[in-house]
């Protein structure tokens, strides 16, 4: 489905959305772009003079994103599971837009997978749906992990507490806050964060049993 829709054409145009995060990023030497797409977070982190690895689970997005950044290694993976890279290989992962297409557990054992292969102290920046935004897709209510289909794919919009509660299996958060986006034409209301990796990790604990009711 991914390789259609980026066949038929990009599916988001450059935004400086990584600028802001300079400050953030001194002393990075390898960085992880989860779900590469078009290819812009790749482009802006090499400009900045780091060695990137971009993964996407479509091969026609790895295409687009190597005949922008040829000097960049692509890999076709799932976030979920990445066998192919080292446990603590980079020191930053971008992941713009990538980590909102799973349910809870899927989502926790994503941001775990990220943190193995992030080094001690490593990065993780990212930006997920929010729970008001209302261009995309939205449902009145988001507060269940309950994927919600938009246009032929399943997404999940998040509220503070979901995800605070899943990157705070493996990360200690730094930021966290509502903005806005413009990278597809109308207002697209995001969570961004910035997270450390936890020193030690370990096994994440298991999920508590969700609430039983009526």
């Amino acid at each position: 489905m991914w390789d259609r829709r980026y066949a038929a054409h990009p599916l988001s145009r450059q935004e400086a959305w990584l600028s802001g995060w300079q400050h953030r990023l001194p002393g990075v030497r390898r960085a992880l772009d989860i779900g590469c797409g078009d290819g812009w977070e790749t482009a802006a982190l090499l400009e900045l003079g780091v060695d990137v690895t971009g993964i996407d689970i479509s091969a026609e997005a790895l295409a687009r994103c190597r005949r922008q950044s040829p000097r960049a290694r692509h890999l076709l993976a799932d976030v979920r599971t990445m066998p192919m890279l080292r446990d603590g290989e980079f020191d930053l992962a971008v992941a713009q837009l990538s980590l909102h297409y799973f349910d809870r557990e899927d989502t926790r054992r994503a941001l775990c997978e990220i943190a193995r292969v992030l080094a001690p102290d490593g990065k993780l920046i990212g930006c997920v749906n929010a729970e008001d935004d209302w261009h995309y897709g939205a449902p009145d209510d988001a507060s269940s992990w309950a994927l919600t289909p938009v246009d032929g794919v399943a997404k999940q919009f998040f509220t503070r507490a979901k995800l605070e509660e899943v990157l705070s299996a493996c990360f200690e958060i730094e930021h966290l806050d509502k903005r806005t986006l413009s990278r597809y034409g109308k207002p697209k209301s995001v969570w961004e964060f910035f997270c450390r990796r936890k020193r030690d990790h370990g096994e994440a604990d298991p999920l508590p049993s969700p609430a039983i009711g009526p």
